[in-house]
């Protein structure tokens, strides 16, 4: 009786030989030779399969650190006050939307020494702004651009503000590595009564704050967003332009650059002391 064929038995024939040789080569017996067929062979041909072609590779997504090497280099950036919407969120991530509407912005910052010009790495950075309504997270029942009452200090000594809820959307900390580089992922800032739209910093190193200021976007770069996104037209026309705001330095302006849908940002922070 012939051995039981299995599936490496069948294909150790190579698919030359017929089931019939195979099972006769098993028992021992010679394999029946096929009748001769009274018409002429004939060989259908494989078809060809289509030439492939590989696909050109995807373009590099575009990153607002390429825009770093012309945003500034070796000079203090100009210090403001945190002002009353400050207090330490304690949020380590780089993406702070938290889901509020709003024309994308990806922001990369570099610290560096102002003196040296070296980049600094291991500052912290936290960054906190409002919504496209103008309504920082922390005081959703607070008029726009307004904070709670003083809540003591942070970790680093800083006054800061008593939250009135839970939000913590559009704040956040990043930490430098060695190239001094931090990058956010969040929205453009909305407007409120008496300031242009702008973004809040601290810098630490050392357990002390070597930076608080505020930075700052091209105004018909904000006309544009604030006209073709309707997050931004609930509570009007801003008020203030660049040159009417009490905290506007043209050196704490970013670089900008439209990318689709998002704008990328990016600005060299000058710190002392290094």
């Amino acid at each position: 009786m012939p051995r039981e064929l299995d599936r490496r038995s069948l294909l150790g024939a190579g698919g030359l030989i017929g089931l019939g040789a195979v099972l006769a080569a098993c028992g021992g017996q010679a394999a029946p030779t096929a009748a001769p067929s009274s018409a002429a062979a004939t060989t259908t041909p494989r078809p060809t399969a289509a030439p492939t072609t590989t696909p050109p590779p995807a373009p590099p997504t575009a990153s607002a650190v390429d825009l770093l090497p012309a945003a500034g280099r070796c000079a203090l950036t100009p210090k403001t006050i945190a002002g009353p919407t400050w207090f330490d969120a304690a949020a380590v991530r780089s993406d702070v939307r938290d889901g509020r509407p709003g024309t994308g912005l990806a922001l990369a910052l570099r610290v560096e020494g102002a003196t040296g010009c070296a980049p600094v790495a291991g500052a912290v950075v936290d960054l906190w702004q409002a919504d496209a309504g103008g309504i920082y997270s922390g005081f959703a029942g607070a008029a726009p651009g307004q904070g709670g009452r003083p809540g003591g200090r942070d970790r680093y000594g800083q006054p800061q503000s008593r939250p009135t809820d839970p939000g913590r959307a559009l704040r956040g900390t990043q930490v430098t590595g060695s190239d001094g580089v931090v990058q956010f992922t969040s929205i453009y800032p909305g407007w409120y009564p008496t300031r242009t739209p702008h973004l809040h910093l601290e810098v630490h190193l050392d357990a002390a704050t070597v930076l608080t200021t505020q930075l700052f976007f091209d105004d018909a770069v904000s006309d544009a967003v604030f006209a073709a996104d309707p997050a931004y037209q609930q509570h009007g026309h801003r008020d203030t332009r660049n040159s009417r705001d009490a905290f506007y330095s043209p050196a704490a302006q970013l670089a900008l650059r439209p990318d689709g849908a998002r704008w990328l940002a990016a600005l060299v922070l000058g710190v002392p002391g290094r």
